[in-house]
């Protein structure tokens, strides 16, 4: 990545990664949310749950090596988070929904991170920023998805 305009798309990166953080929240108020945690904390939760989470926090960490590989030029980084996102697109705790359009999405996203894995594997990191921001919008995009499919009921 060239000096200048490496740095103006690392920014950019972490500015698009901090956009899709703060529109994936929910638009509530601490009012609102001081009570929802202590329910949810007095609520056993169902081991479905408790895996979910935790297959959730290991997209985010390796989300995190693909950020931190473009931050530092490290085309390893951005390898291993691109694989792990790949792969775990593929698993079933991945699927929940039949719907086509979540398939759709879920097809898409493994487009895009083997697409960032070449990009690295080639070292071609601006594309391989440019691919980072196709993947983080298609998470934003599936994400509104889902939870509007929450909000109606559907499955």
């Amino acid at each position: 990545m060239s000096g200048m305009n490496g740095t103006w798309i690392v920014a950019a990166c972490a500015g698009l990664l901090g956009f899709a953080v703060w529109t994936t929240l929910s638009p509530v108020t601490a009012e609102e949310i001081v009570p929802r945690l202590a329910q949810a904390d007095s609520q056993p939760q169902s081991d479905k749950a408790v895996a979910l989470r935790e297959f959730m926090r290991r997209k985010l960490a390796a989300s995190n090596k693909i950020l931190e590989g473009l931050v530092i030029e490290d085309t390893r980084l951005i390898r291993e988070g691109a694989q792990t996102l790949n792969e775990m697109s593929s698993a079933e705790k991945w699927r929940v929904s039949n719907d086509v359009m979540y398939r759709q999405f879920s097809t898409e996203f493994r487009r895009i991170t083997q697409k960032l894995d070449d990009a690295a594997k080639e070292g071609n990191l601006d594309q391989a920023a440019l691919k980072w921001f196709d993947a983080t919008l298609s998470c934003m995009e599936c994400h509104r998805f889902v939870r509007g499919m929450l909000v109606t009921g559907e499955k």
